[in-house]
């Protein structure tokens, strides 16, 4: 398995990671949640909105793409957008090495991430990667579940 910065020539990879991991990691939060979160966040316009204003990474093993992730440099604290696995290759570090990765292009700054409440096994990840808590945010559409914001700062990568 390799991780590598995406190009253009990516964005159909990326789209199908995303159609592939949605449905399933959000099955808690309905349908609906699922539908506007591939057409707002999976498109090729979004793709392609990503690649312009962050830094998109895939990781490759011998058959092709099983995840994708993004961080977003632009401010004092980094931000990771996306860290999206494909299920059959979920447990085999892919995560944990886009994860790294990103961390790593944030150059020592803090990174925040945040992930839709109910996603427990997101929640775990991150934890166990040095994440914590820093603030919740109400979803904006009745029904929607919470948004939790997570922040690792430089003090709390190991080694520093």
């Amino acid at each position: 398995m390799k991780v590598r910065r995406a190009e253009a020539a990516d964005i159909p990879a990326i789209m199908a990671i995303g159609h592939q991991t949605w449905p399933p990691t959000y099955a808690f939060a309905g349908e609906d949640y699922i539908t506007h979160g591939l057409a707002t966040w999976w498109s090729a316009e979004a793709v392609e909105r990503s690649l312009r204003n962050t830094t998109v990474l895939i990781a490759e093993d011998e058959h092709g793409a099983i995840g994708t992730g993004n961080i977003d440099l632009r401010a004092a604290t980094a931000i990771i957008w996306k860290l999206y696995v494909v299920q059959h290759a979920q447990g085999t570090g892919a995560g944990s090495a886009l994860l790294t990765e990103l961390v790593h292009l944030a150059g020592g700054a803090a990174v925040r991430l945040e992930y839709t409440d109910g996603n427990t096994r997101a929640a775990r990840f991150y934890a166990a990667h040095g994440f914590t808590e820093i603030k919740r945010e109400p979803s904006d559409r009745p029904g929607w579940p919470d948004t939790v914001w997570l922040e690792r700062s430089i003090d709390d990568i190991p080694g520093r």
